[in-house]
């Protein structure tokens, strides 16, 4: 059992076990961190492009093979790669040779845990090249041959790592009986059953494990119900069958589950270990030759409802494969690099309203993570620009030339005007709703003439001014989550705003990370207070604002995942508030939480009615956003009046049939989604027409509420009794 892997599960066992006893019945809880049940990025990608099939390329790779993932974020590049189970991203990792990693984990390609996932070790992600030419050599126009020094060499690190405290560490750890695989392979030239394609399949009535569908059959074989399906509900069948080529692979190297502290006590610089391997068998020697990094994971075991999340992460990166070089020359490639992604230029947060501006938002210096990973010093020079509406806005910043040391060696470039450079331009408000400025950060060595991989020399960064605050960069990297030692606690969190001058508070921006089973639909009551000063001198929530109870953790798709929990009644606010939620129960809710900001000296949490704001201890920012002034769109904005007026349920209370009527069609209802007095989801029905019959024959006697949403936006809610 690994301490990163089991800390948040320890600190709650710890509490539950042995604070009632040291607390004397006294109410007292943890905020704690919770593993990613979804990756919010691949699911948009998987809808944007759902079209989009890997296959194999028309004509196989020639060398050589090059990839360090540093320009983009999401899929593998499908010019290099055959499948999409790994993620392209730059914030799980840990210092890496250059900006950009893949990383292997519990996640499918949709971002889903994989279904045939458990706490044993299971087959998780693949990483597959496409076909590569290792049969003939093109500089010498002849067949390849083993003597012409033919290396593959790459990166890895295992996940979990953190450089400061043990509760920051960033992903998850692989314990021991988790595994790396690298395979070679090639296809045999014979073509075999690879599966089955699927179609979607409507069903028309209600059906129980064991039933089948009439005239349905997968291989002569009646198609058999493992779960309950209901009218209307949509399944996968399966249709044409698949075939494909014979592949042989073979495991060329592997490494169990380690620790980044494993690496480090090695090296302490060794934030990532190298892998060269010469191939020496002619057998590869082909025009189709592949290879494809494998992962087994293992959940933990399910203590807390709903964690089974996503674990195991490895981290992959620099991968090449070439003839003709030194082993010396993939060891130390003459590369100067970014290695950590580029932030905000403002002080506290990642993006603010654009009239909320002050000059004393911004910081005085960058901070750039900058490595030299050649054998010897690199004359580089370093520059960055700020542009907006694709011209330049202020004058260019350069820096004189320096001496680069070796990584290996020195670490990062600790070069003041390369690594903290100063921030020399000013912004000016022009009355605009919104502005959007990109800076650029350039790192080479002088004249670029000699630098093998030009891509990892550009970082871009787009400071937003719309009508948000954020203190989080887009990207959950874990969930964050606030338990209690009692059964019905009074739990509440609050995160700090400061409005430099008087706006509108429009709605309220959550992230909320999907769970096993979807386990944290409970419902919590929304809040905003104006702050006040504590006896103590600390800042801290004081009179309440606004309050809205009854609202359920929803999944939104612009932003990733945010979604808008918008104010009955817009409220004026001024000077510092805070905004966060109430909730009597002891069900993670689970907040994105974005582990490369800090917003500590902003988030709070207590755990009685009358008990003493705490300060987080968790470095990061769990995603919550306020939304502010004349920007908002008020198309958005729903009439709650309007639609209470014209819908009606009935008869309520029902013996078995609930009927919702809407006698004004220009209410939209998409969804009815059917939930238990403890808010567990029960159903949910698709809306066809403006009279909708709800069957709660199967629903035991009892109060029931159903949630009316369009566009899964909530826009009407009502309780219903069974009899």
């Amino acid at each position: 059992m690994t301490f990163d892997k089991r800390l948040s599960i320890f600190i709650i066992l710890f509490l539950f076990t042995f604070t009632p006893c040291l607390l004397q019945g006294q109410e007292e809880g943890q905020e704690a961190l919770t593993g990613l049940r979804q990756n919010a990025v691949l699911h948009k990608l998987k809808k944007e492009n759902s079209a989009l099939k890997n296959t194999r390329s028309a004509k196989a790779i020639k060398l050589p093979f090059f990839e360090d993932f540093s320009n983009y974020v999401g899929y593998p590049n499908p010019n290099l790669w055959m499948d999409r189970k790994g993620f392209v991203n730059n914030t799980f990792t840990i210092y890496p040779p250059s900006i950009g990693v893949v990383t292997l984990d519990a996640l499918d390609e949709n971002g889903d845990v994989y279904a045939h996932a458990s706490s044993n070790t299971f087959s998780a992600d693949t990483l597959t090249s496409q076909p590569i030419r290792l049969d003939s050599n093109f500089t010498f126009h002849r067949p390849m041959t083993i003597a012409d020094s033919i290396y593959f060499s790459f990166f890895y690190q295992p996940g979990g790592g953190t450089l400061d405290e043990p509760w920051e560490s960033v992903g998850n750890e692989p314990e021991t009986n988790d595994k790396l695989v690298l395979e070679f392979g090639f296809a045999t030239g014979n073509i075999i059953f690879a599966g089955y394609t699927y179609t979607d399949y409507i069903l028309t009535g209600t059906y129980y494990v064991g039933d089948s569908i009439p005239n349905i059959y997968i291989q002569g074989t009646w198609y058999v119900f493992e779960t309950v399906g209901f009218t209307g509900q949509t399944i996968q069948m399966p249709s044409d069958s698949l075939f494909a080529d014979e592949m042989e692979w073979e495991q060329v190297w592997s490494t169990n589950g380690i620790s980044l502290d494993t690496l480090l006590e090695e090296n302490s610089l060794q934030f990532f270990r190298q892998e060269i391997i010469l191939i020496d068998d002619e057998k590869y020697l082909r025009n189709n030759f592949q290879f494809r990094f494998r992962n087994y994971a293992s959940l933990e075991g399910d203590l807390i409802t709903g964690w089974n999340s996503n674990v195991d992460q490895w981290h992959i990166d620099y991968i090449r494969l070439d003839i003709g070089k030194s082993r010396g020359e993939y060891q130390h490639p003459n590369d100067v690099t970014f290695v950590m992604p580029t932030t905000s230029f403002l002080k506290k947060y990642q993006a603010m309203p654009w009239n909320q501006f002050r000059q004393s938002d911004m910081q005085e210096n960058f901070t750039n993570y900058l490595a030299n990973i050649s054998a010897v010093d690199q004359n580089a020079n370093y520059t960055y620009w700020i542009s907006k509406d694709g011209s330049l806005y202020a004058p260019q910043y350069t820096s004189s030339n320096e001496n680069a040391s070796p990584f290996y060696t020195s670490g990062f470039v600790t070069y003041d005007k390369h690594a903290t450079p100063v921030i020399t331009f000013t912004l000016t408000y022009d009355g605009e709703d919104s502005a959007t400025f990109e800076v650029t950060h350039v790192f080479q060595i002088e004249r670029a003439v000699s630098d093998i991989r030009n891509q990892n020399d550009t970082m871009v960064y787009q400071q937003k001014f719309h009508n948000y605050y954020a203190y989080d960069d887009g990207t959950p990297e874990y969930g964050y989550t606030v338990i209690s030692n009692v059964t019905n606690p009074n739990i509440y969190f609050a995160m700090r705003f400061d409005l430099t001058e008087p706006d509108t508070l429009r709605s309220v921006r959550m992230f909320f990370n999907g769970v096993h089973n979807n386990d944290n639909n409970a419902a919590f009551t929304l809040k905003v207070w104006e702050a006040t000063i504590a006896a103590n001198g600390d800042t801290i929530p004081g009179n309440e604002l606004y309050s809205q109870s009854v609202l359920y953790p929803e999944y939104g798709e612009d932003f990733l995942d945010f979604v808008d929990y918008f104010l009955e009644e817009p409220i004026r606010v001024s000077g510092m508030i805070f905004v966060g939620y109430y909730q009597n129960h002891n069900v993670q809710l689970n907040l994105g939480f974005d582990q490369n900001t800090d917003a500590r000296g902003g988030v709070l949490r207590k755990f009685s009615s009358n008990g003493e704001w705490k300060p987080s201890m968790l470095k990061g920012s769990p995603m919550v956003r306020i939304v502010l002034g004349k920007y908002f769109d008020p198309t958005q904005i729903i009439d709650h009046q309007n639609i209470t007026n014209n819908i009606k349920i009935y008869p309520n209370p029902t013996n078995s049939t609930a009927i919702i009527e809407i006698s004004d069609p220009s209410v939209q209802v998409d969804q009815i989604m059917i939930y238990d007095m403890y808010g567990k989801l029960l159903d949910t029905q698709q809306a066809t027409s403006t009279e909708i019959r709800v069957d709660l024959n199967r629903f035991a006697p009892g109060l029931y509420l159903f949630r009316l949403q369009n566009d899964r936006q909530l826009i009407h809610t009502a309780k219903v009794i069974k009899q």
